[in-house]
């Protein structure tokens, strides 16, 4: 009898081990599966609802990889026309049904493998099979310059845990269980975002057992502030100043950044410029352009030309 991996993606904690729990009252059908790496899972059940969650969830269709979209959101997200989707909170009759269905797919095929990355991803966020291999290893981006902690969030392929620490503060990524363990504002963590990728080490299993004790914050929180300042004023990919822009639907606005209420409610209204935007909000092109390239990466920002 043939056995699959099974991998689930931007759940929170709680989330995963629900999904985890009814796989192993499936009975029958969980002799089929086993938990796995996403990297290399036959499948991966995403939460299409989490902040990155539908952008991972395009990335793996993207590759030609079995990708179940997993959301609670309402018919016309685009979620529900998917081949393969659950609604949340996942069902066992549901879970079943879909994982029968994969089962069908894969038929006696192999357990799939990752993709080969291109020789610019592996020069820029290749990862020592040692975590404590990274203070030698000087990865680098596409301009030659090495990469850095943010780097590292944004490619969203790491599952090792990191600690990067400087002038008295630290910050602890964890993508195993999807969270970060620092100071809970996210300004504060620019400078140690912007730390070169080879001053992190791998951190010791009794301070990551005591951070993750005490709890975290959501990994895909971090990577979203991570979009939101890469690339200050620069408009979102495939967009110029004469584009108009629109959100699909409403993101969640963090209180450090109360000027993204007036820009997403504008966003919100109807397709505008990103100037018009900000005069209606009387605020800077900007701190447009910024909101609406985060929100591109969560992959509900939508691109129109020009009115004719």
């Amino acid at each position: 009898m043939s056995t699959y991996g099974l991998a689930l993606s931007s759940f929170e904690e709680s989330g995963a081990a629900h999904i985890a729990a009814l796989l192993r009252g499936l009975r029958d059908e969980a002799a089929h599966w086993r938990l796995d790496d996403e990297a290399k899972a036959d499948l991966v059940l995403v939460n299409a609802d989490s902040v990155w969650g539908h952008m991972s969830w395009l990335k793996l269709i993207g590759a030609g990889r079995h990708a179940v979209a997993c959301s609670a959101k309402a018919a016309g997200t685009g979620l529900r026309d998917a081949r393969l989707s659950l609604d949340l909170p996942v069902q066992a009759d549901a879970l079943v049904r879909v994982l029968e269905q994969v089962r069908v797919r894969l038929g006696e095929a192999p357990q799939a493998t990752k993709p080969a990355p291109t020789q610019t991803q592996a020069k820029a966020f290749a990862q020592p099979s040692s975590m404590a291999g990274i203070a030698s290893s000087r990865a680098t981006t596409e301009t030659g310059a090495e990469a850095s902690v943010a780097d590292w969030l944004l490619d969203g392929a790491a599952m090792a845990p990191l600690l990067v620490e400087a002038d008295g503060c630290s910050l602890l990524l964890d993508p195993q269980t999807d969270r970060w363990y620092g100071a809970s504002a996210l300004r504060p963590q620019t400078p140690l975002l912007a730390r070169p990728l080879s001053t992190a080490r791998q951190p010791a299993p009794g301070v990551l057992a005591a951070a993750r004790a005490v709890g975290g914050q959501p990994l895909s929180r971090l990577r979203w502030f991570v979009a939101l300042s890469a690339h200050p004023g620069a408009f979102p990919d495939g967009a110029n100043a004469n584009s108009r822009l629109r959100l699909t639907r409403w993101p969640e606005i963090e209180r450090e950044f109360p000027r993204h209420f007036r820009i997403a409610t504008a966003l919100m209204r109807q397709p505008a410029t990103p100037a018009a935007i900000a005069e209606q909000i009387g605020g800077d092109v900007a701190d447009v352009a910024d909101f609406a390239r985060a929100c591109q990466a969560l992959g509900i920002l939508e691109i129109l030309p020009p009115a004719a």
